[in-house]
């Protein structure tokens, strides 16, 4: 079929598939969902108790802010510390993943970051975007927005669920 010039990379049987796709959706178990979203919390809640066993003050661990003057202030894990144009401390999981060595905490709070992303971006948000009547989610499929033609994902982007992590294997 010709295509379009608008739409370099769809044509109009590529709009069909990608409608077909849409319509008949991605079929999730919201009661593994549920099940997984007690036993993360569980485990965010063990986590954040040994976080805080591992220092002697309270701090909040979804701060930058407090993490890094925690390691870096605080515990003096490096004393080169780079910090943002505000002046704060970078925390970012790069520099964390370099710091894991020098202290278990650091290993902890990435482990924690890790958990409350999954948590927050799919554990608990996927069950209130699937359609009652279909149950499934029903995500818009795009072609045109990769430079490449390949399909990507949003409404949600199921091409993020992770892999890397056995955590992020399970949702997936």
């Amino acid at each position: 079929p010709p295509r379009s010039t608008l739409f370099p990379y769809t044509s109009s049987s590529d709009l069909a598939i990608l409608k077909e796709m849409h319509d008949a959706g991605v079929r999730f178990d919201v009661n593994i969902l549920n099940e997984a979203s007690v036993e993360m919390h569980k485990e965010l809640d063990a986590l954040e108790a040994e976080i805080y066993s591992l220092v002697s003050q309270p701090f909040n661990i979804n701060s930058p802010k407090q993490v890094g003057e925690l390691l870096f202030g605080e515990l003096q894990l490096d004393p080169k510390a780079k910090k943002t144009k505000g002046g704060q401390y970078v925390t970012s999981e790069e520099v964390l993943q370099g710091l894991k060595h020098k202290h278990p905490i650091v290993g902890k709070i990435l482990e924690y970051r890790e958990l409350k992303k999954l948590l927050s971006t799919y554990i608990d948000v996927l069950p209130s975007l699937i359609n009652p009547q279909t149950g499934k989610i029903h995500t818009t499929y795009n072609q045109i927005v990769t430079a490449t033609g390949r399909l990507s994902s949003s409404n949600p982007n199921l091409q993020n669920l992770p892999i890397r992590s056995e955590r992020g294997r399970f949702i997936r």
